[in-house]
């Protein structure tokens, strides 16, 4: 036999080695590229989002932490404090994860700690909301104190001068009240005037004329303001009014995302600053809470989808490596591929087409049962040597005391083959099942399916 001959792996520089790569190149982008890109694209998407996530929650843990400490401690340790917070709740479910599936304990303490640190990464998260939504409220008011002024403001100031220009005429009233009260008690209560008399008369005189002359001119000075006011204003000062209006105007108090909340919520077109402040902090809640959702439990999920792909990929490599190990004994045993299975060999061949009859293919092939259960043996020899078989009567179940036995039979062939009734729509050429996994080395019973 050829037990003796030496086997040498294929090298660079035989030929054989070139054509062997070009065509598992080949194999490997018709069957395998799609589901490559599909899952490696998949992967990327999800760790991008997690990503971003995380950056963007670590940034606002940062400077909310920092606010927080007192003017004694330095607010770089609160801000290294809140990043150690987020990564520790970005990845205390993977570790839970990864001693669930290496059978390390420490998942309790981890999910317990993480629980701690997730409700401070929210809180930090929600104050960071809430503070600039409580700048954005301040700033809708000073619009709206803005807008009041330049649409009421001219009229506002007249107002305020007629009231000005009241109480200089009521103070001005209330002093020549005074002073002729003054004088007519004097007069009252003198009979005949006295040279001192007639001098305090004429200074309760004075002092009405004063009370008089002066409330005068506050008056008039006060309704020169009040012309300028009513006087139709310059160029410049004009253009600087509509401007200042028209930012008013366009100046936006709340994100429309907002207001239509608060519209919807309470059912009213024109909802007020506080409905919609109200439906701004709902919106953040939810925001947040989704937010920190993928930066705590997505990776989590991706981490556990990974294990699941190396450990599937681990039980390929060893179905390759043990289908490789086979070749290389059988390519040992005979280089040229000259030496068939012996006809004779019946305990082979019952093996053999037993467990092709049991086959577990979704969609099994000529080729592929050939190439699965036989050796890669041609379909073309594998017919032949099935219907020598055939007509030597080969028995593939021994009979028992219950049962008779059991011999090849056209129908087992077609089986095999996929001839006749068995016959797929959709034939393949390249020898592999589209779904399933081969059988030919399981370790089951097999039995005689039962045949037509």
């Amino acid at each position: 036999m050829t037990d003796n001959v030496e086997y040498r792996p294929l090298g660079w520089r035989d030929p054989e080695w070139y054509a062997y790569g070009v065509k598992d190149g080949v194999t490997w982008m018709t069957q395998k590229f799609a589901s490559w890109f599909a899952t490696a694209w998949l992967y990327l998407i999800l760790w991008g989002v997690v990503l971003i996530a995380f950056f963007v929650l670590l940034y606002i843990d940062g400077i909310f932490s920092r606010s927080l400490a007192p003017d004694s401690i330095e607010p770089l340790s609160f801000q290294a404090m809140g990043w150690a917070y987020r990564l520790f709740a970005a990845s205390f479910l993977m570790a839970a994860a990864r001693c669930a599936v290496k059978g390390i304990q420490g998942k309790v303490t981890f999910r317990l700690l993480g629980a701690f640190a997730s409700i401070i990464v929210c809180l930090h998260a929600f104050g960071f909301g809430f503070e600039a939504l409580s700048d954005k409220r301040d700033n809708a008011e000073i619009t709206v104190a803005v807008q009041d002024n330049l649409e009421g403001g001219v009229q506002a100031r007249i107002d305020q001068y007629n009231k000005q220009i009241d109480g200089i005429r009521a103070d001005r009233d209330a002093a020549i009240a005074t002073a002729q009260a003054g004088i007519d008690s004097i007069k009252d209560e003198v009979p005949g005037l006295s040279a001192d008399d007639n001098a305090s008369i004429r200074e309760f005189q004075e002092d009405k004329t004063e009370a008089q002359e002066a409330a005068a001119a506050e008056i008039a000075e006060i309704e020169g303001k009040i012309e300028a006011l009513l006087a139709p204003p310059s160029e410049e000062a004009a253009v600087a009014q509509a401007e200042a209006k028209a930012e008013a105007a366009h100046a936006e108090k709340w994100h429309p995302l907002f207001v239509g909340l608060a519209q919807l919520a309470n059912r009213t077109w024109n909802p007020t600053d506080n409905q919609v402040y109200i439906a701004a902090i709902i919106f953040i809640i939810f925001w947040v809470l989704l937010a920190e959702s993928l930066v705590i439990f997505l990776p989590e999920r991706i981490y556990v989808m990974h294990l699941k792909d190396a450990e599937l990929s681990k039980a390929s490599e060893a179905a390759k490596k043990g289908w490789d190990t086979r070749r290389k004994k059988a390519e040992r045993k005979d280089p040229d591929h000259s030496i068939l299975p012996q006809v004779e060999d019946t305990g082979y061949w019952q093996q053999r087409i037993l467990k092709a009859l049991n086959t577990k293919m979704k969609r099994p092939t000529a080729k592929g049962m050939a190439d699965s259960y036989f050796n890669s043996m041609s379909v073309e020899e594998l017919r032949g040597r099935l219907n020598l078989h055939l007509k030597r009567g080969l028995v593939l179940v021994p009979a028992t005391k219950s049962a008779p036995e059991q011999r090849l039979t056209h129908d087992h062939i077609d089986f095999i083959l996929r001839e006749g009734e068995y016959a797929p729509e959709e034939q393949m050429t390249n020898g592999h099942d589209k779904g399933g996994k081969s059988d030919e080395d399981d370790t089951d019973t097999d039995h005689l399916p039962a045949t037509t």
